[in-house]
């Protein structure tokens, strides 16, 4: 999922997220599929709380909330 620095707002499909001890935004508007081969580095985990973040904004942009 791409990633930002630029925290100023967050729209509904959008979470914040801490990569490397800095505040990002996870933006699950801009999600692409790629190959497991184009993958090459870990940039980081994401915590619990993260990654509960990041499922409920692409929930968003799937429209699969109520």
């Amino acid at each position: 999922m791409p990633l930002t620095t630029s925290v100023d707002h967050l729209y509904p499909s959008e979470a914040y997220v801490m990569v490397k001890g800095k505040k990002n935004k996870a933006m699950a508007d801009q999600l692409t599929t790629v190959s497991k081969t184009r993958v090459q580095n870990l940039m980081a985990r994401l915590s619990r709380s993260d990654l509960q973040g990041v499922e409920q904004a692409i929930k968003v942009q799937l429209g699969l909330t109520p």
